[in-house]
């Protein structure tokens, strides 16, 4: 599936929009009209702070953002992008990352959440999570996405 198929389907039908494990390496670059693609920074620390950090400074979050899980909430649920896009997130999840799990399932229920919230108002939100061999917990039920060329 390339980038353009996923964000075709979600846009078809919006409740499959959700989260994706997709390979490290995997093509990242999203240039067609029916992706608004942003990339979250590479992680060295991944846990509650560097996670809601990256989110606000990535969403262009307002500068009263709060930088804690119901402000992250009320903030992804005020995005404003072009509708007939997918809004594509992308993590980036380097194997040597260390990562407080607990802080990473929590950012995960919440970004699930908002796919459902906007798929329920008929638009298309995912986040591909781009890691190596899972290894965590949290990241093995995710449905994993082939991206091809």
């Amino acid at each position: 599936m390339t980038l353009q198929q996923l964000a075709t389907a979600c846009l078809a039908e919006p409740l499959r929009c959700g989260i994706y494990r997709m390979a490290a390496g995997e093509p990242t670059t999203a240039a067609n009209p029916a992706l608004c693609w942003k990339s979250l920074a590479s992680l060295p620390h991944i846990d509650r702070a560097s996670l809601l950090s990256a989110l606000g400074t990535t969403l262009a979050f307002p500068d009263y953002y709060g930088q804690n899980w119901d402000a992250a909430w009320d903030c992804l649920t005020e995005l404003d992008w072009p509708s007939g896009q997918l809004l594509a997130l992308h993590l980036p999840i380097a194997a040597d990352s260390a990562v407080v799990e607990t802080d990473l399932e929590i950012f995960l229920e919440l970004l699930r959440d908002a796919c459902q919230h906007w798929a329920e108002r008929g638009r298309a939100l995912c986040l591909l999570i781009e890691c190596a061999p899972p290894g965590r917990a949290c990241l093995e039920s995710l449905p994993q996405l082939e991206l091809l060329d």
